[in-house]
């Protein structure tokens, strides 16, 4: 695909998300790039700002401020309607940083956010940025368009102004098409230790094996450790950690405390770094670059050293961290690097596997999207599917090989519309599931969230994840959907729009559930509209929570970023992270018009849906447990055989079944004996068996 189709197919992403008004697209070109740069762990979250001041060469459409890492993030966007790709030059490059330069320089000043007009989302950027100042060390500046960069750019380096370091990066459309059609998740990682450390760090090889993976024990120096951390952020935690950290929160104190008053013997008390690379180079035994490092266990040693280090200004000159470095071939990375995660994990009981993209759930919401037809809009012929991306990166792989012709083909069956991710569904399930608070403190922190709680439901009862499970989803998402872009519309529309739609969707189901009915998510489904009764629903509760959520009263308003009573300050993003605001807004006196609660199911007929779904569940999962049990075939069983010999971990009736599985094909199990014998595969594994089509060690 070349970077002009790349291009086309893009932009008519970008005209589905402005609802193909040509006034929102370029909102919905920047919402959709800071989205991406969050996915990547660039951004931690963002807020969408889109301040213009052309004739004072001032501007900033996005950003975002983490005082725990001391860093501010300020994005621009150069977006371009042309229908032919257009050239980033120099020129626009020096412009548009210059602006942002100019922007946060400004929002130094008292004066300048004073002369802002307060409901605006760039008055509390403004106001953070000047109450926060001495808590930013680092300021990110961003470009993001949808030119391609001139090849004659020159690259922008790091520099000091005062007592902040500014950084520059350009994402534009070719930096995009170039990660997408490469078919990983994330964009490479190249670390040169020798610009930390001059002579490289030395290493000790563990294990050099066959199979494509080989460990390596060595100690890095704290100030490596930090400093690798704040230069590349959470881009160096495996997701599934990141996303645990976000959940769970803090800074270990133990580990502080030693670092603060014993430095020397952090290595002795501290467990250290589980870490994963592409590839390592190395010099004289000594080890000095890493390609995509990331680290799997050991997040908060990491963290708590970077913050020993910003916040504490403590030497880090004796401290040494040890590291287990396990070098895993490109092509078996998603397969490897989550069970080493999920073993170094265990002792935490994070529940670490349930962030993985192999998760059952996940992996059933896929066969669930690719089997299942939608109901074609407007009582056309042409049925599509909602293609759930359990893992990123698989909805452009799927393409990758296909035909012009094919490809063609595809994209009508599953156009990119209807293409959403775990952190996409987790913002639909949780802004109808009255969390609004929640999904608004970002798409990491939400989705772990909605992870713990899909993990534990997942444990008491998976059935109910089924078919209409699914189609629920898909119509919560064509909801959101629908009050994103009717937001973007309103004549009194005029920023925070991410937080005006969760709270929307939220009050929307707490009016519902006031009730004690629920709302007909199988109409939407049938409809793949909400039905014009819930339009103009939403389209009542809608001005109702923009009003809501920047209203300046005693009490109700976000404490500052830095802390404190908060009595002073009007941050309205803050505020619509906590609690108080959800509550404010619950508890708004509302009503639902005549025409939906016509619509109504009452609660006898929703419950009898969700018990024939799950009765049907019951039956697909014995269909598939059988296809399972004997697409792993006889040899897979007898291996299984021979290992229990010596393990014993099976119980005569389990023994029994397992020797007539040894036998297949002339034996055919029931669904209660496949699902037994998966059950017991499982447990093995956990138990040490390696099953004959895994060459490498489980641990």
């Amino acid at each position: 695909m070349t970077d002009q189709e790349y291009y086309n197919d893009f932009m008519q992403n970008i005209y589905a998300l402005s609802g193909a008004r040509e006034d929102f697209t370029e909102s919905a070109f920047t919402e959709r790039m800071c989205e991406f740069l969050t996915e990547q762990a660039v951004i931690d979250n963002f807020t969408i700002i889109n301040y213009k001041k052309t004739g004072a060469g001032i501007r900033a459409d996005a950003w975002n401020l983490d005082t725990d890492s001391e860093v501010l993030c300020l994005l621009a966007t150069d977006y371009h309607p042309d229908k032919t790709l257009q050239t980033l030059t120099q020129t626009d490059v020096d412009k548009h940083f210059q602006r942002l330069e100019k922007y946060f320089l400004k929002s130094l000043q008292k004066q300048f956010y004073s002369s802002l007009e307060e409901s605006t989302p760039a008055y509390e950027a403004s106001r953070s940025i000047c109450e926060n100042a001495s808590r930013i060390s680092r300021v990110a500046l961003f470009i993001l368009s949808n030119a391609s960069l001139s090849s004659r750019v020159q690259a922008i380096s790091d520099r000091e102004d005062g007592k902040f370091l500014l950084s520059y990066d350009i994402w534009d459309i070719g930096r995009l098409a170039r990660l997408e059609m490469s078919g990983k998740a994330r964009e490479d990682i190249e670390i040169d230790l020798r610009e930390y450390e001059p002579e490289g760090v030395p290493y000790l090889p563990a294990f050099s094996g066959s199979n494509g993976c080989q460990s390596y024990l060595m100690a890095f120096p704290g100030e490596v450790v930090a400093s690798l951390y704040d230069r590349y952020g959470e881009r160096l935690l495996e997701q599934n950690v990141r996303t645990f950290l976000q959940f769970r929160g803090g800074v270990n104190k133990g580990i502080r405390t030693t670092i603060l008053n014993e430095p020397s013997m952090f290595f002795a008390y501290n467990n250290g770094l589980t870490v994963t690379a592409e590839r390592i180079d190395e010099s004289k035994g000594r080890l000095i670059g890493i390609k995509n490092l990331q680290i799997v266990n050991g997040g908060q040693t990491t963290a708590s050293l970077f913050h020993a280090m910003r916040k504490n200004r403590a030497d880090l000159s004796e401290v040494y961290v040890q590291v287990k470095m396990n070098v895993i071939a490109p092509d078996e990375v998603e397969e490897v690097v989550p069970k080493i995660s999920q073993f170094a994990n265990t002792q935490n009981k994070v529940n670490a596997a349930d962030f993985f993209s192999n998760h059952p759930f996940h992996l059933r919401m896929e066969e669930t999207s690719r089997r299942l037809w939608a109901p074609s809009r407007g009582g056309g012929q042409r049925e599509t599917h909602w293609y759930y991306e359990r893992a990123r990166g698989q909805y452009a792989n799927a393409q990758a090989k296909m035909t012009p012709a094919q490809q063609k083909q595809f994209l009508i069956m599953s156009p990119k519309a209807q293409m959403f991710t775990k952190t996409d569904l987790a913002k639909f399930e949780n802004s109808m599931g009255m969390l609004p608070h929640v999904v608004s403190k970002g798409a990491q922190y939400n989705f772990a969230q909605f992870a713990n709680d899909i993990g534990q439901q997942w444990e008491s009862n998976e059935s109910r994840f089924n078919e209409l499970y699914f189609k629920n989803a898909v119509a919560q998402a064509i909801i959101f959907h629908y009050v994103d872009q009717m937001v973007l519309a309103q004549p009194w529309y005029g920023g925070y729009k991410a937080n005006i739609v969760t709270y929307t969707m939220a009050k929307l189901a707490h009016l519902v559930s006031y009730t004690g009915k629920h709302l007909d998510l199988a109409a939407v489904w049938k409809r793949q509209e909400p039905t014009e009764a819930l339009k103009t629903q939403l389209c009542t509760i809608a001005p109702v929570i923009n009003d809501l959520i920047q209203q300046r009263q005693p009490g109700n308003v976000a404490p500052p970023l830095g802390g404190g009573n908060g009595e002073s300050n009007e941050n309205v993003t803050q505020y619509c992270k906590q609690l108080l605001c959800w509550q404010k807004i619950r508890d708004y006196p509302m009503a639902l018009i005549p025409e939906l609660g016509k619509e109504l199911l009452g609660r006898e007929e929703a419950h009898l849906q969700e018990h024939d779904a799950e009765k049907e569940q019951h039956i697909v999962t014995g269909i598939l447990a059988q296809e399972r049990v004997l697409e792993l075939g006889a040899s897979h069983w007898i291996s299984l055989k021979e290992w229990n010999a010596g393990a014993r971990v099976c119980s005569p009736k389990e023994a029994s079944i397992l020797d007539r599985a040894c036998t297949i094909p002339s034996f055919l199990p029931s669904e209660k004996q496949a699902a037994v014998l998966l059950e017991l595969e499982k447990r093995a594994v956990e138990e040490g068996f390696i099953p004959p089509e895994t060459n490498r060690s489980g641990q």
